[in-house]
């Protein structure tokens, strides 16, 4: 799939994502192929996450649903894709990842889960009760199947690569404060996704679908919304 968007600066949130219902089968390997990526909305690109203005580099993200599982897929331009670590729950937010954060009830307090996936395919996940960064659990898992394909060659500054995709199976039964089970089509959730660029040869750039305006992904009051659709 080719990384090309097209940039725009606006500060304001985005208007309400909706997420479509899977009709086939999602096959978790980075690899976006299957009809429903294509009916699945954009939601991006990014804009930085501290002022809304236009990315270095652009990012885009999509997700689907069925009965079982949230399925999120990033779509990361990058000219020279680079990660530092290789073991889950490492500390992936210091390096090169992508991250999405989810609030079922739209309740800080309730809880909210924060999923993260860097070029490596190590993943990082941690929930919160309380409210914003409160509560923190780092034993939690999500169960999170997920997927990397790296567009060029991973931790080689001599080429120049175009991007790299995540792809994510998140169970809604791992999901911290599930007001139900599993969401009905009309539900409405709290989320946010970032990505940081950051690290050796890296511009030091966060970036947001929803931006917080402020250095702290975890701004909950600046979450967008989703609204789940048959």
């Amino acid at each position: 799939m080719a990384f090309l968007f097209v940039l725009c600066a606006c500060a304001r949130r985005p208007s309400e994502y909706v997420v479509h219902r899977v009709r086939g089968t999602i096959a978790v390997d980075g690899v976006l192929a299957e009809p429903d990526w294509d009916r699945a909305e954009k939601a991006g690109p990014f804009v930085r996450s501290l002022d809304g203005k236009p990315c270095t580099a652009a990012t885009e993200a999509r997700l689907l649903w069925d009965d079982v599982n949230l399925y999120v897929a990033f779509l990361s331009e990058d000219p020279n894709v680079a990660g530092a670590f290789f073991n889950d729950d490492e500390k992936l937010y210091t390096s090169n990842v992508v991250e999405i954060f989810l609030n079922p009830s739209g309740d800080a307090a309730r809880g909210y889960d924060e999923i993260e996936v860097a070029p490596t395919n190590a993943l990082f996940d941690a929930s919160f009760v309380g409210g914003p960064r409160q509560g923190m659990d780092l034993s939690w898992s999500s169960h999170a199947r997920h997927a990397v394909r790296v567009d060029g060659t991973l931790n080689d500054p001599r080429d120049a690569d175009r991007g790299w995709t995540v792809e994510l199976a998140i169970p809604f039964s791992s999901l911290t404060g599930m007001p139900r089970p599993r969401p009905s089509a009309g539900d409405r959730w709290k989320f946010n996704l970032y990505r940081l660029r950051q690290g050796p040869g890296q511009p030091g750039e966060g970036q947001a679908y929803s931006p917080p305006m402020r250095g702290d992904f975890h701004a909950l009051d600046r979450f967008a919304t989703m609204r789940f659709d048959d």
